[in-house]
């Protein structure tokens, strides 16, 4: 790759990290305890379906660290990593598969979503084991909480990528860049 490309590349994803992040502060709703449905994802995943599923991760992972500056709720430093860096490293799944279709892109999306839901609630479980008798309660507990933001945002990006791969396929298509 030449200089030309990589730097693009890495302006290109410096450009939808920060939008991700702008976006995660509009907030659609806000669960008590934290979590809460925005579109903040969406860059990330727009990130992993134009430069492919490796910078997909390396840029979810880096945007879980962005993401502490901004209130982030920490009691437990294996809950630190699995809701932050490694959930968020998780949308970079979706650049598994090439989004050369909606159906594709939307799939892509909610897997990779769901993946990231057994990151957060098995986080949860470890943050909600300090009031719950035991841990399977707490991991119950995590399930209906964390799908209670998770599965409406999911449902909100996998709608968005299906309308963005339907109607402008040159914005999804994986560059050989790498």
């Amino acid at each position: 790759m030449d200089n030309r490309c990589r730097i693009r590349k890495i302006t290109e994803c410096g450009l939808l990290m920060a939008t991700a992040l702008a976006l995660s502060l509009i907030k659609l709703y806000t669960m008590p305890t934290g979590g809460s449905v925005s579109l903040g994802i969406l860059p990330l995943l727009l990130i992993a379906s134009r430069h492919g599923m490796k910078t997909g991760i390396f840029c979810g992972f880096a945007f879980g660290f962005l993401l502490l500056g901004n209130g982030a709720t920490v009691v437990h430093p294996v809950q630190f990593l699995l809701d932050y860096p490694l959930a968020y490293a998780c949308t970079g799944l979706a650049g598994a598969v090439k989004w050369n279709n909606f159906l594709k892109a939307a799939t892509a999306t909610t897997v990779a979503n769901l993946i990231r839901l057994q990151f957060h609630v098995v986080a949860g479980a470890v943050f909600f084991s300090e009031t719950k008798e035991n841990f399977s309660e707490a991991l119950a507990f995590s399930y209906a909480y964390n799908c209670g933001h998770l599965i409406p945002e999911t449902i909100i990006c996998a709608a968005i990528v299906w309308f963005i791969a339907s109607k402008h396929q040159n914005l999804c298509s994986q560059q050989e860049l790498i």
